[in-house]
Parts: C-alpha cells; structure tokens; sequence
C-alpha cells in the first residue's frame, strides 16, 4: 500500500473517532418537564415551564464535560400550524443542577407545534401540539344610569339644585310678607296720626 493511501486510511479512522467520541462520552440527553402546561393556554399571557435535562438519561447537568465544560442551553422553538408563525425562546438555568425554566408567551391563537432542544446535545423533547385560545377581551366598566346613581345616593347629575331653590323661595315670600305687614303697620299709624290731628 503507498503511503499516499496510507494516509487517506489514517484520516478517514481519525475522522470515525472524532464522530464517535460524543457518542462514547455519553454525548445524549433526555428533557423532562416538570408538568404540563395548567388550565387553558391564552395569546399574549406569559406562561412558565419549569424541566429538566440528564445526561444518559440519568445526570442532571448544566455543563457538558466532554465540549470543555459548555453550558448546556436549552431552547423552545414553536411554530403556529395555520398561520407559519415562529417563536425561539432560551431557557435560563435554575439553582439546582440540571433543571432550567423557561417563560413563553404565545403571540397568537392557534394549534402550535413546539419543542425544547437542551443544545449543544440534539436530543429533542417534542410536546405534544398546543392549543393557544385567543386572548381575554378587555373588560369594560359599566355606566351607570342618572337613575340607578341617584338611587346609589349618587347624584344624578351636576344641574340646579331644586332643592335649594325652593328653600330661597320660602325664605323671600317670608321677607316680603313681613314687609307687607310693616308697610300696612306704618300706614295705618300715620293715618291714626292725621286723625287725631283733624280732631282737635
């Protein structure tokens, strides 16, 4: 054999080894989820999923070893079946070893097909597809009626007291009264007066 196929025979062992050393390092992982997703999944709201990843299967990790201690770093892709729109969401690792959380917010309603990768292993959880409802219509507050607030004890609105109106009314028929009764008081005294004067 020439040396020349000699070394073609070397690199093509080398590169075997290099394909085959993640494999022999236990170069796989499993994610589990803590739990499904609770009650029903709405457009626009934050939902938190909490998982974890274990190398063979078995070691919870948050750093792979045979890629020179990498981090793992786990990401959720999604894409909404009807309309093509993608999501890409990295999960942030949490205190104990091995388990992540990761916070997805689904901007539309629709079936979604989504899945977590614990990178740089690529061994994909993909979850079972996701049905995202529309989201909550905005609650508006109820006007009150001129009636129902006045019955509230609320007034009905900001006009003319009637009210006051008919307490000034009472108060200057009063005054004009007693004025009436001064006027005719004077006037029969002036005409005592004349009176008595014609008298003598």
């Amino acid at each position: 054999m020439s040396q020349k196929s000699l070394l073609k025979v070397a690199g093509i062992v080398v590169l075997l080894l290099l394909a085959a050393v993640p494999a022999l390092a236990g170069g796989w992982a499993v994610t589990t989820l803590d739990s499904l997703p609770p009650g029903e999944v709405k457009a626009g709201e934050t939902m938190s999923l909490g998982f974890t990843v274990r190398q063979h299967g078995q070691t919870p990790v948050h750093f792979v070893d045979f890629m020179n201690h990498q981090p793992v770093a786990p990401v959720l892709l999604a894409t909404n079946k009807e309309t093509g729109e993608t999501l890409r969401v990295e999960a942030r690792p949490a205190e104990e070893v091995g388990r992540f959380t990761v916070d997805v917010t689904f901007p539309s309603a629709g079936v979604w097909d989504w899945s977590i990768t614990p990178y740089p292993f690529e061994d994909t959880l993909r979850l079972e597809p996701l049905t995202v409802t529309p989201a909550a219509a905005a609650e508006t507050a109820p006007v009150a009626r001129p009636e129902v607030a006045a019955a509230a004890g609320a007034p009905a609105s900001a006009g003319v007291d009637t009210n006051s109106i008919r307490e000034g009314l009472r108060w200057g028929a009063g005054l004009l009264l007693l004025l009436a009764l001064a006027t005719a008081s004077a006037a029969m005294t002036r005409r005592n007066r004349a009176l008595a004067v014609d008298e003598r």
